[in-house]
């Protein structure tokens, strides 16, 4: 934000001075602190902070440290003393700086901003006060943890009835539960909500990225956090392995010292095999989170048929950390709603430690039309390899998106005023090719198709079954846009664009280019493969392919609506669409959405055949008939 011209040739110098300033470095330090509760004696580590008010965890609201371990380590290690020290002293809430009502009982309040934990901060013994416990102590916790952040939410919120008002919480209220602070301020809703919502950092992080700036902002932490603060993951710091301590109300049938120091033991030796397995750079604290994914998977192993697999890696079952070391079959499903959201949470979870898991979810019968696009990019040693992403997708005129939401417009005419269309992203390097791939999952959750079934034994032949409305939709759209190409500038244009991107290369063994739509439009991933072998599906968010380093990851819904009719010649075609991008969604409600193995209600969307192109249906092809396989 400085102006570091005045600095000249030693601009670059003076801003790397300005993080090894010794002022700064000596918040560095860490400290480990004696806790304890019910009995038992734990210490717990912890960095230097000022007064230990959770206000100093402001920037965790904003910008992703979460997502750069060493801060991650940081910032769990203060959670972790700050709910223990709280659970141990009894108090109704966690520490912060804080307004408290003024000592003649009357109206006027006052700022104090010594409330802090003795031992683990700056503060002598008798200026540390824990007689008022702040309404937004537990945002920092609400990042960190959310189920025990929430935990002590509401005990904050139930101490006092006037904790809770009309125009929303109140600042403050005293360890012993007897009045509150009559005051309302942003600093306790706002900050609170926000956590409440997980914060900026995700948002931040897409704007770090785009300009250029997350591999300085990862550098920067990873220099303050992990070189000086925290040291070396190879070992765990005092109590890391420990979990989140919750308030009081939580009777020790739910929570107690003893399972949570032999919780840490569990993890410990889990987490020690899987850091071995796959050499995961984690620090110690994520163990309990791998470790609740792993307990997902143990207790929801399924038969063949089931909703979500792991698919198969040089054809066999992909297994990995997290998939049961007995064995496994790759086959998981979720009891309940329950357990599928649980699910969610896992896959969310190692998403953001950095560590994605492998899982595709399977079609059921009838699931919301998607389309599958691969448009490839140079070699990886190409200079202008990811060229590509700016004719398939950032393109100002969404020439290729406008395009294909016109052809589903032919057959599904009642959606011209207002479709939805959800973007899922996976680019990167294609292990199997050398070159770059623009990977995109566009979902409709509107509208409501049937899968295309491949042959088997067990099926019968060729053609005795009818044709599934997923395949004719995509047969539809590849043949419109073959229809426009030779008439529309805009269309052709952006053929030779994509063409020129990959070197014009062409599908092995055929005079197909290998971005031609009807590559483009992949049709693989529709087919629903039966028996008891079938590992396919399409993959969940957040995760990614095996050893491919490329997760899957959500771009933004937009609605797209158009008053032109679909009746425009060829040289205008596609029309112009208007494109409203609707607001984002939290992690989880994004793998939901890009779920398509979850029960969808209702029947098959009514659509208009008369608009289907004429040789969609003569197109269809089940793909074991391309290898001459013996469907019978």
């Amino acid at each position: 934000l400085g102006d570091w011209s005045v600095f000249g040739d030693a601009a670059t110098e003076e801003k790397e001075a300005m993080w090894d300033d010794p002022d700064r470095c000596k918040w560095l330090g860490w400290s480990a602190l004696e806790v304890t509760l019910e009995g038992s004696t734990h210490l717990i580590g912890a960095m230097h902070r000022s007064t230990f008010s959770v206000h100093e965890e402001w920037k965790h609201l904003l910008l992703p440290y979460d997502e750069v371990p060493a801060a991650r380590r940081a910032q769990c290690a203060a959670e972790r003393l700050r709910s223990w020290w709280a659970r141990a002293e009894g108090l109704p809430g966690l520490l912060g700086d804080c307004h408290v009502a003024s000592a003649d009982g009357g109206t006027r309040t006052c700022h104090v901003a010594s409330f802090g934990i003795p031992g683990a901060v700056s503060l002598r013994l008798h200026q540390a006060r824990q007689d008022h416990v702040a309404g937004c102590g537990a945002f920092a916790l609400l990042l960190a943890d959310p189920a025990t952040g929430a935990a002590w939410l509401h005990e904050t919120l139930c101490a006092h009835t006037g904790m809770q008002t009309q125009w929303g919480m109140a600042e403050s209220c005293a360890a012993d539960r007897s009045e509150i602070c009559p005051l309302l301020t942003w600093d306790a809703k706002a900050t609170t909500s926000l956590a409440v919502l997980g914060g900026l950092g995700s948002q931040m992080r897409r704007f770090l990225e785009r300009d250029v700036k997350l591999e300085r902002f990862s550098s920067i932490l990873n220099r303050l956090y992990g070189t000086r603060a925290c040291g070396d993951e190879s070992h765990s710091l005092s109590g890391e392995l420990l979990g989140f301590a919750p308030p009081a109300s939580v009777g020790t049938q739910a929570w107690s010292p003893g399972a949570a120091a032999s919780a840490c033991e569990e993890a410990s030796v889990f987490f020690q095999c899987a850091k071995a397995a796959r050499e995961l750079a984690l620090p110690w604290c994520d163990a309990p989170r791998i470790l609740s994914a792993r307990r997902w998977f143990d207790c929801h192993e399924s038969e063949p048929g089931a909703p979500y697999c792991t698919g198969k890696f040089y054809k066999e079952p992909y297994s990995d950390w997290y998939t049961p070391s007995t064995r496994s079959v790759g086959h998981y499903a979720a009891a309940s709603e329950k357990d599928r959201l649980a699910l969610y949470e896992s896959v969310v979870s190692c998403f953001k430690l950095g560590v994605p898991l492998v899982l595709l979810a399977r079609q059921p019968e009838c699931y919301a039309l998607f389309f599958d696009l691969d448009v490839y990019g140079g070699c990886e040693d190409a200079p202008n390899l990811k060229e590509v992403i700016r004719f398939a997708w950032e393109d100002e005129k969404q020439v290729l998106a406008c395009a294909i939401v016109s052809s589903v417009w032919d057959l599904y005419p009642e959606f011209r005023g207002g479709l939805e269309v959800a973007v899922f992203s996976s680019n990167g390097l294609c292990r199997r090719k050398k070159r770059f791939k623009a990977s995109y999952h566009l979902v409709f959750p509107d509208i409501i198709v049937d899968r295309p079934e491949k042959c088997s034994q067990a099926s019968g032949k060729c053609g005795q079954r009818p044709a599934a409305r997923h395949i004719a939709v995509r047969n539809h759209v590849v043949l419109r846009l073959s229809d426009a190409v030779g008439s529309s500038r805009a269309l052709a244009e952006l053929r030779y664009d994509l063409r020129r991107c990959c070197g014009f290369e062409v599908v092995s063994g055929s005079a197909t280019y290998l971005n031609d739509w009807t590559e483009i439009l992949d049709e693989i991933p529709l087919w629903h493969e039966p028996g008891p072998d079938a590992a396919t599906g399409l993959r969940l968010p957040f995760t990614d392919k095996p050893r491919e380093g490329r997760p899957k990851l959500p771009l933004g819904r937009w609605r797209f609506s158009s008053a032109t009719s679909s009746d425009v010649s060829l040289e205008d075609w596609p029309p112009t669409c208007s494109i409203e991008q609707l607001r984002d969604l939290d992690l989880v409600k994004w793998v939901r959405l890009g779920d398509i193995s979850a029960d969808v209600t209702g029947e098959l969307t009514p659509w208009s055949e008369a608009g289907l192109h004429p040789d969609a249906l003569s197109e269809l092809e089940c793909p074991e008939c391309w290898k001459d396989a013996d469907c019978i």
